[in-house]
């Protein structure tokens, strides 16, 4: 893993994304935050949303694809009954006896909102959409316009990053940064 990692440094380094003499660490500011990583995990593996239901003490998974999907039984999660976010990511469906998710992470909506696909107005005017209508959300017309617009600038921060590797985004986008983590953070505050 430590190879893998440096070799990924000496990668972003090529591309003067990011300055190699600054060392890994400079650039692991957020390697404890739970919510980051998760975060980062739904980019990353986005479109492959599970939507996570209670039922009673245990928790169902839907797809927009096939519907009602299992977690692996070779998952760590397997053995978890409830899940504390109402959506999962994950890197692959497999069917076997059953239709399941393999390397699955349990993603808050702020992190789907925030890192997914394309927000979509609803038909309805009343939330916003992703995935052609699967996922919805309901909202106040200025919470979804704040969360649009946070959207809007983290996107013009990445696209700026990748047009301009050298940039330091922990000075340039500060501001957005910290509001993205702070959004995160609060998972549970209701929109």
């Amino acid at each position: 893993m430590d190879d893998m990692r440096m070799q990924f440094l000496d990668l972003l380094s090529d591309i003067g994304f990011v300055d190699k003499s600054r060392g890994a660490n400079a650039y692991n500011q957020y390697s404890h935050d739970l919510e980051m990583i998760c975060a980062i995990l739904c980019a990353g593996l986005y479109p492959n949303v599970v939507q996570c239901k209670r039922r009673g003490k245990r928790t169902q998974f839907y797809t927009k694809e096939v519907g009602k999907v299992d977690i692996h039984p070779a998952s760590v999660n397997a053995g978890v009954h409830l899940f504390p976010l109402p959506y999962m990511v994950y890197s692959e469906k497999v069917k076997t006896t059953g239709i399941y998710v393999r390397d699955s992470t349990n993603i808050s909506d702020y992190a789907l909102l925030l890192f997914g696909g394309n927000l979509i107005p609803s038909k309805s005017g009343e939330g916003i959409e992703m995935l052609g209508g699967y996922l919805h959300f309901s909202a106040s017309k200025s919470v979804l316009e704040l969360i649009r617009k946070l959207r809007g600038e983290l996107d013009k921060l990445l696209n700026r990053k990748i047009e301009e590797p050298g940039l330091d985004i922990s000075v340039e986008g500060k501001g957005v940064v910290a509001a993205v983590v702070e959004l995160l953070h609060n998972h549970d505050a209701r929109y």
